[in-house]
């Protein structure tokens, strides 16, 4: 919203979505049942998590089960709003996901003639 796109429409041309990646997959083994609990919900509500994402949504999930054992301060919400933003899991942040359906073909191969 800063403009900064429009001032300089380069700093954003060869941002790729990475291709190629794993499944979100299971949670991890440790995790509280109240934490595979989050892992599911955060599953099903973004689906363009995949395995890189794995570290993130674990401490997601480790806050979010924590939210309802604890009373939750100001720091601990700022960390999981801060992992949740990281994620693409706010409304701001989800418009920076890219949710194309078939990332396989370039649009500027049609101008280039690059062939895959």
């Amino acid at each position: 919203m800063s403009g900064a796109a429009i001032h300089d429409p380069a700093r954003f041309k060869d941002r790729k979505s990475p291709k190629k990646t794993r499944p979100l997959g299971e949670p991890y083994v440790r995790m509280t049942d109240d934490q595979k609990v989050c892992w599911e919900e955060y599953r099903s509500e973004l689906p363009w998590l995949n395995s890189s994402h794995r570290p993130l949504l674990r401490l997601a999930c480790i806050w979010t089960a924590k939210m309802d054992e604890v009373d939750f301060g100001v720091s601990a919400t700022q960390a999981l709003s801060s992992i949740l933003s990281k994620l693409g899991a706010t409304p701001v942040d989800e418009t920076k996901v890219n949710h194309a359906e078939d990332d396989d073909e370039d649009p500027a191969d049609r101008f280039f003639g690059r062939s895959h």
